[in-house]
């Protein structure tokens, strides 16, 4: 199952849009959810600009040889 989240800039218009999301085939189950009981998870990139920081500070650690595979960790860590 893949969750999709859809940003709705006016709420004038969530009914109309989540109907119209439940006609779409495929489309098991939609859900209207206000933003702010959406959690952030502290250390995480969240915004845009955030993601791509990221990126670019993951790809310089691996040019830099500072990262360890995922056989690595769970090796040290059995229980990851």
């Amino acid at each position: 199952m893949t969750t999709m989240v859809v940003r709705i800039e006016k709420e004038a218009n969530i009914r109309s849009i989540a109907s119209a999301m439940r006609l779409l085939k495929g489309v098991a189950e939609v859900k209207v959810q206000n933003e702010k009981k959406f959690k952030r998870i502290p250390g995480l990139p969240y915004t845009e600009e955030e993601r791509i920081a990221a990126i670019h500070k993951a790809e310089e650690d691996y040019v830099a040889g500072r990262f360890v595979t995922s056989d690595e960790l769970r090796k040290k860590h059995p229980r990851i």
